[in-house]
């Protein structure tokens, strides 16, 4: 049973999990998650019975490219009893996250391979809390990938 399942419409999208940094967030956090191929327009039953198969996972996160209704199907098909994060992989997928009617809550983290890392650190956080091992795991990953401060920066060319 995976803490987090990632779904994406199209196996031409792992170009984005793999550049992503995605699954390097979840698995020095510690969180599970399986990722999984379920086109909404193509395999749209096949989604209905994926999600009513696996309603274990708090977090959900659908790709969304060609204007996908993976998000919002997913939210759907999960009774809407899991937090969906939808990530547009590209700026046709942007409306699919976005305009969601009401009662059908999609959250998006960002865009493209950005939206994919954030969303791993927002489903890390929600699992957090409920588990002070992820907490502390999240921290310290927060705290490994912070960007330093630059002080005193001079603007002289170089």
């Amino acid at each position: 049973m995976a803490d987090v399942i990632a779904l994406f419409g199209s196996l031409s999208d792992k170009k984005y999990i793999q550049e992503s940094k995605m699954m390097d967030v979840f698995e020095r956090v510690g969180v599970s998650v399986d990722v999984h191929v379920i086109s909404a327009h193509r395999n749209a039953d096949d989604l209905q019975k994926f999600c009513a198969e696996h309603p274990e996972p708090q977090v959900y996160i659908a790709g969304a490219a060609l204007a996908t209704a993976l998000p919002g199907a997913i939210a759907g098909a999960s009774g809407m009893k899991s937090v969906v994060i939808g990530v547009p992989l590209d700026e046709h997928g942007i409306d699919s996250c976005l305009w969601m009617p009401p009662g059908v809550p999609v959250l998006t983290a960002g865009v493209g391979k950005a939206g994919l890392q954030n969303a791993a650190i927002a489903a890390c956080q929600i699992l957090s809390i409920g588990d002070s091992g992820v907490a502390g795991r999240l921290e310290k990953y927060l705290e490994e990938t912070a960007r330093k401060p630059q002080f005193n920066v001079s603007l002289d060319a170089d």
